[in-house]
């Protein structure tokens, strides 16, 4: 390789923000307030209400999918002060053993440029 190949090198990029890891309700209100790191949601029993929203969105094609998604959705925002589907992304992951997790990732910067395209028309 040459000299001017590691000159020219386009400098790395830094590392994602850790997340913030919630075990309690308290713990999880308290972490809705920042938008600068993601939340990863430990307790099971905690995270069902936000996996249970993730997958009525995804039966939006019923009838009534969307009613109850929509329900689902105020009652979190009355729960936990905040509307968590206005600047957070909902998502879950799968470890080994068949532990699931549910991850809230912010809308706002930094990730606004990973985030992903919500609307059927974009360019």
């Amino acid at each position: 390789m040459l000299e001017s190949s590691y000159i020219n090198a386009a400098p790395p990029k830094p590392p994602p923000p850790v997340p913030v890891r919630v075990f309690r309700k308290s713990q999880l209100m308290a972490a809705l307030r920042q938008n600068a790191r993601p939340i990863v949601i430990e307790d099971h029993d905690l995270a069902s209400p936000f996996a249970r929203l993730l997958r009525a969105r995804e039966l939006r094609l019923w009838a009534f999918g969307g009613l109850v998604a929509d329900t689902m959705s105020f009652a979190i925002k009355r729960s936990y002060g905040a509307d968590v589907e206005a600047h957070w992304y909902i998502g879950r992951y799968v470890l080994p053993g068949n532990v699931q997790k549910v991850i809230l990732k912010p809308k706002t910067l930094p990730y606004a440029s990973e985030a992903p395209v919500l609307s059927p028309y974009w360019s």
